[in-house]
């Protein structure tokens, strides 16, 4: 039996971000394109808000294909450097947000901590 890829895992978390955000702020995002959309989003507010929340999924998309790749080729300090950033992000946002995305990047950093430990007898 084959183990769920943490990179692909991570890229679902990325889409789903995405697809959520666009339900969430479809308002705002509405208003963004009634208007001009150059210079439309201002340091904070409901536009900021939008804007960010949406910036993340395709960063954690990539972020999952880069680790497929380390995955694919067992570079086990790539896999080790994402697993610690992925559980301490995703912990601290837990703390600030509980009712949110981020116990499953403490979950997907956990994962990709422990195979990499067992991969180097650590």
């Amino acid at each position: 039996m084959t183990r769920a890829s943490a990179g692909r895992l991570l890229q679902v978390v990325g889409i789903a971000h995405g697809a959520i955000g666009a339900v969430i702020y479809r308002d705002v995002f509405a208003d963004i394109g009634r208007g001009p959309v150059v210079g439309s989003v201002p340091d904070r507010g409901d536009r900021a808000a939008a804007f960010w929340f949406m910036a993340a999924a395709p960063t954690l998309w990539m972020g999952g294909r880069l680790l497929r790749s380390a995955e694919e080729r067992g570079d086990l300090p790539a896999q080790r450097a994402a697993g610690v950033v992925l559980a301490a992000v995703g912990a601290v946002g837990t703390v600030a947000m509980p009712k949110s995305g981020f116990p499953s990047l403490v979950g997907i950093g956990g994962v990709l901590l422990r195979r990499s430990l067992r991969s180097t007898g650590a």
